[in-house]
């Protein structure tokens, strides 16, 4: 993996963005601080030289991959390597890491496509590693290895360890799929918990009954049974 640091970034993902053409398949692109940081939604995503703030860039055999099973990937190869620091660490679909029901990590995949064909994948994740004060906007979700275990973590140890994990998920990823969603499945936070859910611009409430083959999430609600592809979701209790 080619392997480029920012002390600063406008955001990893972005870059990867402006500059893939050029770059090889699995760069990775890591900082110690972003200015214009994304997470999902377009929230804004806070990081700083306590995180892991990373992303990788695939370019190779796109043809080959199941891109709505990529999120739920990245998830289990997080979940893997950081549950060897941390042992009650839940998977929230799509793409949150979860501790107690706050934050801990959180992925975002972006697609770039010319002419209906995908040119290239950037996987982004942050991870909370060594923070003990969050900002304002998001004290009261957010947590991180550093706050439930009370130990300092050497962030470039953990990152190797991930990109590893990663590397390895993504050689494999054909012959392991429903090993994925049965992972994820295993660990999930919402599995037979009320959510709330957006459809067609209304708001519904249901029981999350599992994650499919396919990486989209099944709900029961009232009489009806919906299949979610994408989108926000909370516990009917957050």
């Amino acid at each position: 993996m080619n392997h480029l640091h920012f002390k600063e970034i406008d955001s990893t993902n972005a870059y990867l963005s402006d500059h893939y053409s050029e770059l090889e398949d699995m760069t990775v692109v890591t900082t110690d601080y972003q200015t214009n940081g994304k997470g999902r939604m377009n929230r804004t995503w806070y990081g700083d030289e306590s995180s892991i703030l990373c992303s990788i860039l695939l370019k190779d055999n796109l043809n080959d991959i199941e891109i709505s099973l990529i999120p739920l990937l990245i998830a289990k190869s997080l979940h893997q390597v950081l549950s060897k620091y941390l042992d009650n660490i839940k998977i929230k679909w799509p793409n949150d890491l979860l501790v107690d029901n706050h934050k801990l990590s959180g992925i975002l995949i972006n697609s770039i496509i010319s002419s209906s064909e995908v040119k290239a994948l950037i996987i982004g994740f942050g991870i909370n590693v060594n923070q003990k004060q969050f900002d304002e906007e998001i004290s009261e979700i957010a947590t991180s290895l550093a706050l439930k275990t009370d130990r300092v973590y050497d962030k470039d140890e953990i990152l190797n360890n991930l990109l590893m994990q990663i590397k390895n998920d993504l050689k494999t990823f054909g012959e392991n799929k429903q090993d994925i969603i049965d992972y994820c499945n295993r660990h999930s936070s919402i599995t037979n918990k009320e959510i709330t859910f957006i459809r067609s611009n209304k708001a519904y409430k249901g029981i999350a009954l599992g994650i499919q083959e396919n990486g989209h999430l099944l709900v029961k609600s009232g009489k009806e049974t919906f299949t979610i592809n994408s989108g926000e979701i909370t516990l009917s209790t957050e």
